[in-house]
């Protein structure tokens, strides 16, 4: 995305010449630069469908708008064919405020410029996407839906698959680079998109929806109304996994022996949340007796969460009509408070009596610092206290978004949500994010009996740059 930097140098370089018009002679006559702000203004618009949601350029943009409000005198003076001198009348302490203002605006654009990624020679080809829908499925309450997966690789017995459900906030698209990582550790990996306006192609991750996300994950687990919303996520997503799950065979060419490879199931947010309550149930690891476990990454698990009950002021005994007015008024008082949530909910895991699939929790860095733990309040719960074999891994310089693409492609998120507080960033966060997946798979592969026997080839272990978390139960040997 380094041609970006084309749009946004022509946004500061004709807000910036009008501003030089009163000091440079040579400019006085040029009667036509009153309408480079108002270009300017249309091309910072016009970054926004073209790149997707880029909150550097928001700076600019704001700049643009009141800049263009500031020059409306002189525009219609243009219009109206009026010769406008009144630039020579601008003082120089609002010049220099003006250019102080287009600094500030500008330095974001170059400051967390988009990181080149060139995919090596070959890699696109490997690339291939197919579609599929559900309108022939009868499942209640799922709507219908045009499903777009992208496949990463060759589908070969050999070759251990992983099928990874995206995050909501950037989908698809927000971990292709990790997917192409992936494959290029000898990984088939599949993931998907819906067919709409934040399909894979436009790469938008909007505004509006990006702020009811953000919520979601800051108050899901201390509010009971945001709460809802977190669950709505998780069984959305349990309808695509559970959909998407069974089309695979056929969708990967199986041979019609009814047998995938070896399959890592890894999922984002919600999605990784269901697949960590999946990771439990009986049904479920009968019908995929080829999933070798599950990665949950940067879930909450908002379902181990329920209601609090209100406190309701007690009358006392004997009290006149004064004390039960003023206990109504408390109960109606106390009513109209958020109504707030604790982690009392049952957990992945909770109460099994068999060999559920082993769980690798990756979160942010953020998790390790005691003051942002409760967010993750769930997840250490259902390390310490669950029955089932269980892991938790950190790269403790990680914020929640730098397991995806967001730390090459939105480099701004990275600095506005940082991981643990003074550890050292990764320097490869892509290849980390991938090399932990795909080690957790190794492992795994490792620990299977007939692994060797069916021919799998069990890809190599990868060193992991940043800084690791790891804590683990019920597996033996475990390391990333």
């Amino acid at each position: 995305m380094i041609e970006i930097w084309v749009p946004e140098a022509m946004v500061v370089l004709f807000l910036a010449l009008p501003l030089f018009r009163p000091f440079v002679k040579i400019l006085w006559p040029l009667d036509g630069l009153v309408w480079l702000p108002l270009i300017a203004l249309g091309i910072a618009i016009g970054i926004f469908p073209a790149y997707g949601f880029r909150p550097e350029c928001l700076p600019i943009l704001v700049f643009a708008f009141v800049y263009n409000f500031a020059n409306l005198s002189s525009l219609v003076s243009s219009i109206v064919s009026r010769p406008d001198d009144s630039f020579r009348d601008r003082g120089l302490l609002s010049t220099v405020c003006a250019f102080v203002l287009l600094g500030a605006a500008a330095v974001p654009l170059f400051a967390f410029p988009s990181r080149v990624y060139e995919k090596p020679e070959g890699e696109v080809e490997s690339v291939k996407e197919l579609t599929v829908s559900n309108r022939m499925v009868n499942i209640i309450g799922m709507p219908y839906r045009n499903y777009s997966l992208r496949i990463y690789g060759p589908v070969q017995k050999n070759r251990p698959l992983i099928f990874l459900v995206p995050p909501e906030a950037g989908s698809a698209a927000s971990v292709d680079m990790v997917c192409s990582e992936l494959y290029k550790k000898n990984f088939t990996v599949v993931t998907y998109f819906y067919e709409d306006i934040y399909s894979f192609r436009k790469q938008p991750v909007f505004p509006v929806k990006l702020l009811r996300y953000w919520r979601i994950y800051r108050r899901a687990a201390a509010l009971a109304s945001v709460n809802e919303q977190g669950k709505a996520l998780e069984n959305e997503r349990r309808t695509d996994i559970e959909f998407l799950l069974t089309q695979l065979p056929a969708l990967l060419d199986d041979t019609g022996k009814g047998k995938l490879p070896p399959l890592l199931l890894a999922g984002y947010n919600a999605g990784g949340s269901v697949l960590a309550y999946m990771a439990g149930e009986r049904d479920f690891i009968s019908q995929y007796n080829n999933v070798l476990g599950i990665i949950a990454i940067e879930c909450r698990l908002w379902s181990s969460y329920l209601p609090e009950s209100s406190a309701v002021p007690a009358v006392p005994v004997g009290g006149g009509v004064i004390l039960r007015q003023w206990a109504n008024i408390e109960s109606r008082l106390i009513n109209l408070l958020p109504q707030r949530v604790s982690r009392s909910g049952p957990l992945p895991g909770a109460g099994i009596s068999f060999r559920g699939l082993p769980v690798l929790y990756l979160v942010s860095g953020r998790a390790l610092d005691p003051k942002g733990q409760k967010p993750y309040q769930a997840v250490f719960d259902s390390m310490r206290s669950g029955l089932g074999r269980v892991a938790i891994a950190a790269i403790q310089g990680a914020g929640p978004l730098d397991y995806q693409d967001f730390s090459f492609t939105h480099p701004i998120y990275s600095f506005l949500l940082p991981g643990q507080k003074g550890a050292e960033k990764s320097k490869d966060p892509i290849g980390d994010t991938a090399g932990i997946i795909g080690n957790f798979a190794s492992y795994l592969l490792e620990q299977t009996e007939d692994a060797e026997e069916t021919g799998v080839n069990i890809p190599p272990r990868y060193p992991i740059s940043g800084s690791l978390y790891v804590e683990s139960k019920g597996l033996p040997g475990f390391r990333l």
